[in-house]
């Protein structure tokens, strides 16, 4: 839920989210210096993810033995350190943001830029003398003299690092911000800890709860079949046409984990909604009913490779149902502890109420879990596609009176732009033929009213129902989270940096072809910011869909698709 954050009026804009979701009200006498203030972080930002980029495709830190192992096994529990960071202060996201531009509004920075370079390359290249990268398959340092250059290493991180904090914001802002923020940061620390102990856990020779598994999906498969065979020595348990080993990934160590630390996150956020000590009896109960929804999962796989498809159970299921069953198990226990007085304060009412701004959200949201399940039952032809585009179009339907869009005849500007996308999207992304060949190999395999059943659903998807749904999510509920005023929705305003980037990285994120949906995104968002309508973004994207859609069945190259 977005929440209004009370500001110091004559510092900030009013960050709540505006009733009108199609056209969003300009912010009250926008500073200029927070719009550029706005921009060099963001550009600074991507920089220095740039750099992290090139270290992360060209360095490999996992080597065996001595100190050369250490970058690789610190790697992990840092990055789960910053996820952990970044979820626990994502709850106060907007006014964090603010008091980082207010602070980095007047800064010099540019004295920063060159030290923070020079210290990237020599940590590349110390890096490079130690690691193998892509081009040595062997540390080019080694002997006494690795010595100096570990040391050289440790050195160089340390100074890139702070560099590049420095860049960002002046040093008594970061003083400031982890004096402020400490519980967060010990917090944090319990992300790469619940990983450490997850796998000690399950790598343990015992492994507690393999045992259990086998027997509770054992009770759970002979309610429909007579002939079960488990070993609980070798951990095999199927059918005579199905089986599959649990070993100690999959008995549920790793799902307990997860829903454990889902708690601490949420609890903490929320914790002036929920009842103490009684909220902590979630715990227990979420453990029990995740590792219960594994077995379920285990249970239904093998079902279906043996009754069904074993290519569906092992390409399609598997590969998805554990996450269908832990975001099932989220919502679940979210449900309960917002519905039970015993564990909230505040109990929910049972009547849902949708504000403007998270509905530009659902008809996505909705979209990427029809999208999940449907692959939960697929293999290497996504038959069941068109569900994706009955249930977002479904959403869109009932949630259509707080859009707000002032839909109309389209415009030539978002027309012309969809078609810029299209031409720029054949020239970046080269098709498959490979992908063609099996696409129309599994589509033209079945009978013509299926195949056509399924490419005209396909296409009032791609073409109509899509674009909606994500011009919704990324041009219209990007932009207002970061700001109730954003300058998006005012025809020639300025561009706001934050969701102009992040958006465009998001949307580029979410297709296969990172660089030409960035550029969609860029082109999509530039159209509402000339015009202030979010319609207009959606006809532009349903434009380039339907140019795409078109090329795809003329050309063959199904691979677009």
């Amino acid at each position: 839920m977005h929440r209004p954050i009370a500001t110091d009026s004559t510092l900030r804009a009013d960050h709540s989210l505006p009733p009108q979701a199609g056209a969003i009200a300009h912010p009250s006498k926008a500073m200029p210096w927070r719009f550029a203030a706005e921009r060099r972080i963001i550009l600074l930002l991507v920089y220095i993810a740039a750099q992290a980029a090139v270290l992360k495709l060209t360095i490999h830190p996992r080597t065996d033995g001595g100190f050369l192992s250490i970058p690789g096994g610190l790697f992990q529990p840092l990055l789960y350190f910053g996820l952990g960071v970044f979820l626990f202060l994502s709850t106060r996201f907007r006014p964090l943001w603010d008091a980082l531009l207010e602070d980095a509004g007047s800064y010099r920075w540019q004295r920063l830029l060159i030290p923070q370079a020079a210290g990237y390359v020599l940590l590349f290249f110390s890096a490079s003398r130690l690691l193998p990268t892509a081009f040595t398959a062997m540390p080019a340092a080694g002997g006494p003299a690795s010595g100096w250059w570990i040391a050289l290493l440790a050195a160089s991180i340390v100074l890139t690092s702070a560099l590049s904090l420095g860049l960002i914001a002046p040093k008594n802002y970061w003083i400031r911000f982890v004096r402020k923020q400490k519980a967060i940061f010990l917090l944090a620390c319990i992300f790469p800890l619940s990983h450490f102990l997850v796998y000690s856990l399950a790598l343990r020779s015992e492994d507690w709860l393999s045992g259990p598994t086998i027997a509770v999906v054992r009770f759970l498969l002979e309610l429909v079949y007579n002939n079960i065979h488990a070993d609980f020595q070798t951990k095999i348990i199927g059918t005579p046409q199905f089986d599959v080993i649990i070993d100690h990934l999959c008995s549920g160590y790793e799902g307990i984990g997860m829903i454990t630390v889902f708690l601490i996150w949420y609890l903490h956020s929320f914790s002036k909604d929920f009842r103490f000590p009684a909220a902590l009896l979630l715990f227990p109960v979420a453990a029990l009913t995740i590792w219960l929804s594994n077995c379920l999962r285990i249970a239904l796989l093998i079902a279906i490779g043996s009754s069904f498809s074993s290519d569906v159970a092992k390409e399609g299921f598997h590969v998805n149902a554990g996450w269908i069953f832990f975001i099932a198990v989220v919502l679940g226990m979210v449900g309960l502890a917002r519905r039970s007085s015993f564990f909230s304060r505040h109990v929910s009412a049972r009547e849902v109420v949708v504000d403007a701004g998270n509905a530009l959200a659902i008809p996505f949201l909705v979209m990427l879990a029809a999208t999940l399940l449907a692959s939960a039952f697929s293999s290497d032809f996504q038959w069941l596609h068109p569900l994706r585009t009955i249930a977002t179009a479904g959403a869109i339907v009932l949630l259509w009176k707080h859009f707000d869009l002032d839909a109309g005849a389209p415009r030539l500007f978002p027309v012309l732009a969809g078609v810029l996308v299209f031409l720029l999207w054949i020239a970046l992304v080269p098709p498959s033929i490979e992908a063609d060949r099996a696409f129309s190999g599994s589509l033209f395999g079945v009978s013509v009213l299926w195949s056509t059943a399924w490419i005209v659903l396909r296409m009032a998807g791609t073409v109509v129902v899509v674009p909606i749904a994500e011009e919704l999510a990324f041009r219209g509920y990007v932009p207002g989270f970061f700001s109730g005023g954003d300058a998006a929705g005012q025809a020639g305003g300025p561009i706001r940096w934050a969701p102009f980037i992040l958006s465009s990285l998001l949307f580029g994120a979410l297709h296969s072809f990172f660089v030409a949906g960035v550029i969609a995104g860029a082109v999509y968002y530039l159209v509402r910011q000339r015009t202030g309508r979010l319609w207009d973004c959606i006809v532009a994207h349903m434009t380039t869909n339907l140019l795409l859609s078109v090329h795809v069945l003329v050309s063959g190259h199904w691979s677009y698709w």
